[in-house]
């Protein structure tokens, strides 16, 4: 069993993928939403300082 081969996804597979692991997160988040909500500034803090990031590199052309 080959665990770290090269795999190469189609567009249509890789989006599949990412509703898969939204959904997942969905689920997740409205099964722990009273532990999530207590973290809230923390959810809203990487949000935050990932945007800040993504913007920059966008904006930078790098």
């Amino acid at each position: 069993m080959k665990i770290f081969r090269t795999y190469t996804f189609q567009w249509w597979e890789v989006s599949l993928l990412k509703l898969c692991l939204i959904s997942l997160g969905i689920l997740l988040g409205l099964y722990f939403y009273d532990y999530l909500m207590g973290l809230i500034w923390l959810w809203w803090t990487l949000f935050a300082v990932l945007a800040i990031y993504f913007i920059s590199k966008f904006l930078s052309g790098k």
